[in-house]
């Protein structure tokens, strides 16, 4: 009864966390609804993997042979959008408030910020030891922001061979 109990909370400290990151990315893009035009799509395990099947059916593609075992390792993808083709859209003010409460309160670490020509993306995330775990994408253009949520168990070797295998073409 108390391996029951034990594994139990184990179980549920687990999901929590995983239950506070999405409840971050749910609140604010919550704060804009209304505001702007807001969209969310979210794609499981299952067509990911199907995509794979997909496309096995072609032959000798190099990048397929690449790509097939990352749609394998990625669990959930959450797609958020927040656009405004008014003007304005989301603040750089509530974007480090983001990047802020996700570091602070759902242990995510920086990777990479990047600028290029008006847009701004940050990548966030929260894997233990090679594994890359959670990764969040923050993509801030003039009127349109876009949060990318991938739940995942690639290592950073995976990405590596992506890199080489994409940087070759």
């Amino acid at each position: 009864m108390k391996k029951l109990l034990l594994g139990g909370c184990l179980l549920l400290a687990g999901a929590s966390t995983l239950v506070a990151q999405d409840k971050s990315l749910r609140e604010f893009r919550n704060k804009y609804r209304g505001k702007a035009d807001v969209v969310s799509v979210r794609v499981g395990s299952f067509p990911l993997r199907l995509a794979g099947f997909v496309m096995s059916f072609v032959p000798n593609d190099e990048d397929v042979k690449t790509l097939r075992p990352v749609l394998k390792s990625v669990r959930k993808l959450r797609v958020h959008t927040i656009e405004n083709p008014r003007g304005a859209n989301v603040s750089s003010e509530d974007v480090a408030a983001l990047m802020e409460k996700l570091q602070t309160k759902d242990q995510f670490e920086t990777l990479m910020e990047v600028r290029d020509k008006g847009t701004l993306v940050h990548i966030l995330n929260k894997g233990k030891d090679d594994e890359l775990g959670n990764v969040v994408m923050l993509i801030q253009e003039d009127n349109e922001f876009l949060m990318v949520n991938v739940q995942t168990s690639l290592k950073i070797a995976d990405i590596n061979r992506l890199i080489h295998q994409f940087a070759s073409n």
